[in-house]
């Protein structure tokens, strides 16, 4: 096929004229369309890369803190606990009338008590002291179990640390009594200066 005579004649000079105001307004498009994107959508493009890390960063920071204060709650709760704890223990002048609530205890369920020894350890730091009383109880089985019940579920905080029971035989009763040793320990709060 072909090609018919293409030939580019002249333009006439009026419709240069007419075209000029035209292709100028292009030519200025196409370069402030260069200039937008090198100057407005490049550094748009890096401003936003920079915010969304920081907002990353924010986000990131604001979870933290929100970790932190609920451990700090719970750690307040913890020490208003404690703080409730150290308040029931005994203090050492509180410790002698719990010797005497014992005794008291041990005649009420029919055991005795022959005598008793105590012993409070020396506080490290801050540290509650540990306080322990040891003694012998003496009576029939049923008593000793009532006697060991009331002394588990006291409220003063008292921990049996050692038990050894022995079995006894009165020598002119049929029944047999039951001997424990028994250690029990507990804590002294510090008294207020």
């Amino acid at each position: 096929m072909p090609f018919p005579n293409l030939t580019i004649g002249h333009v006439p000079k009026a419709a240069v004229q007419r075209l000029l105001p035209l292709a100028v307004l292009t030519g200025l498009s196409v370069v402030g369309v260069a200039l937008s994107y090198v100057y407005g959508l490049k550094p748009a493009e890096e401003q936003l890369r920079v915010v969304e890390q920081v907002y990353q960063t924010a986000k990131q920071v604001q979870a933290d803190l929100q970790r932190t204060k609920v451990k700090q709650i719970r750690a307040q709760a913890a020490q208003r606990q404690l703080d409730t704890v150290r308040q029931a223990l005994p203090t050492q002048e509180e410790f002698t009338s719990l010797a005497l609530a014992l005794s008291e205890l041990a005649k009420r369920e029919q055991v005795r008590i022959p005598g008793m020894s105590y012993d409070i350890d020396k506080p490290e730091g801050t540290q509650p002291a540990k306080a322990t009383i040891t003694f012998k109880a003496t009576g029939d089985y049923a008593a000793i179990y009532r006697f060991l019940s009331r002394l588990e579920t006291a409220e003063s905080y008292l921990v049996i640390e050692s038990l050894d029971v022995a079995s006894e035989q009165k020598r002119d009763a049929a029944a047999a009594r039951v001997g424990v040793n028994i250690k029990v320990a507990t804590y002294l709060r510090r008294e207020a200066v």
